[in-house]
């Protein structure tokens, strides 16, 4: 059933997201022990990325209250492979039971199994690393100090960088970390466990935070958003960065946040004209319902490609849109309806996502088997349907896209001059990100 719900859930991570990358799966290369350390933005949407974004099975660290009673708790940890932490903030009178959890976790080590854990201990959607709880690292010490340092746990940091977990069609980088061998860090001596436990734990915290983009601030995450709108999609075009090349996108936001830090550090008067300047861009930009990209391309026309697109991809999409529409539908009501935390609310567009369009498929290939001579042709439908949905979302996307710049250049020309003035600032924005750039490259 694990295998089963693995190639499931993968299927549906393709379908939510726009774009998938995975990156360092080459760090995985023996059967385990491994322990792997996560951020964790998303709640439940969390832990499905991370095991179908690597080989070994997984059994999962989950807060307790999480995994529900009798047979719900039996077919969670017994299928799910969910180990249950009790939380005093949440479970109280179940907080002395973490010793026999901590205990099964050593045993799943001792076996060379796999366990994920979110030493963060909490799901809050920011793009940033909170301090780690010490629980990985006690573990780790326990079972090491148990096989006299020879039980050759490695932990793997992984990275979950999302755009928007809680929206559809997004997009996601995962970034696999280089091993750390745990043994390195730890000896025989009870007098430094304290000391051991604290520097492991700091140097997990300090390798997850190359794998992700770690702010800081608020601040920082709404300045980096306005750049990758605007001066990110010049630079990107003149190093030749391509749509799908998320690792390189990484590392270029990886250096706007340093910069971000280095001018509002060594030149603060500076950094704040610059945001002002950019804040007062985006006003225009909002008051007049525009985007960036489409007041840059209002007036390039569909070329060959994009019209055949159009009208080869048609059919294929009322396909999609037909075969697909009920479950779509009902999935947004769910999240719309129900009022839940906001780093749950992309987790349970995600399972109820999955749950809905596999009993669609299913009551669809009933259908079909019973009803009609092509009952072999049925056990195709949920195929056909996965993929012409995927691409009827794409063509969805693209024909508002061409429409949204239509009706752009009907409001421009109700607008003279506006145009003109919005690129005029565009280009003084940009010259001025470049020669923040050029400082910033001679100084670093």
């Amino acid at each position: 059933m694990y295998a089963a719900l693995k190639i499931l859930c993968r299927l549906t991570i393709l379908g939510y997201f726009r774009k998938v990358k995975i990156e360092g799966k080459e760090h995985i290369t023996k059967k385990g022990p491994y322990i792997f350390i996560s951020n964790h933005p998303s709640a439940f949407m969390d832990p499905i990325v991370v095991a179908t974004s690597i080989k070994p099975t997984v059994y999962f660290l989950a807060a307790g209250e999480y995994l529900g009673k009798g047979l719900v708790y039996w077919f969670t940890n017994r299928f799910l492979h969910m180990i249950p932490v009790y939380r005093p903030s949440t479970r109280p009178e179940d907080t002395h039971k973490n010793e026999a959890i901590f205990d099964k976790c050593i045993e799943h080590l001792n076996k060379g199994r796999s366990i994920l854990v979110f030493p963060e201990g909490a799901s809050v959607t920011e793009k940033k690393i909170n301090p780690f709880k010490t629980g990985v690292a006690r573990i780790v010490r326990a079972t090491e100090l148990s096989n006299n340092l020879k039980a050759g746990i490695q932990i793997i940091p992984i990275g979950l960088n999302y755009t928007d977990p809680h929206q559809f069609r997004s997009d996601l980088f995962v970034k696999i970390g280089e091993p750390i061998t745990a043994a390195d860090f730890l000896t025989q001596s009870k007098e430094s466990e304290q000391e051991e436990v604290k520097a492991l734990t700091q140097h997990m915290e300090d390798e997850l935070i190359k794998t992700v983009l770690h702010m800081e601030s608020d601040e920082f995450q709404d300045l980096l958003e306005k750049i990758n709108d605007t001066f990110s999609r010049d630079l990107k075009s003149e190093l030749h960065v391509k749509f799908k090349a998320q690792d390189r996108e990484f590392e270029l936001n990886k250096l706007f946040i340093s910069a971000f830090s280095f001018f509002k550090n060594s030149v603060p008067d500076e950094y704040e004209d610059m945001k002002v300047q950019l804040d007062n861009y985006f006003l225009k930009l909002e008051t007049h319902k525009i985007s960036d990209r489409e007041v840059r391309k209002v007036n390039v026309k569909m070329n060959a490609g994009q019209i055949l697109f159009h009208i080869w991809g048609a059919p294929i999409f009322l396909i999609g849109l037909i075969g697909n529409f009920i479950p779509y539908r009902i999935t947004g009501m769910i999240q719309r309806k129900l009022n839940i935390k906001d780093s749950f609310k992309g987790s349970i567009s995600l399972a109820s996502g999955m749950i809905l369009f596999l009993l669609w498929y299913a009551a669809l290939v009933t259908i079909v088997w019973i009803k009609t001579p092509l009952s072999f042709f049925s056990l195709l439908l949920p195929l056909v349907l996965y993929l012409s949905g995927l691409l009827s979302l794409l063509y969805y996307s693209a024909f508002g896209y061409f429409r949204r710049r239509r009706n752009l250049r009907k409001y421009l020309n109700d607008h003279p001059g506006l145009q003109n003035e919005i690129l005029d600032d565009r280009k003084k924005l940009v010259a001025r990100f470049q020669a923040l750039r050029t400082r910033f490259d001679a100084q670093n």
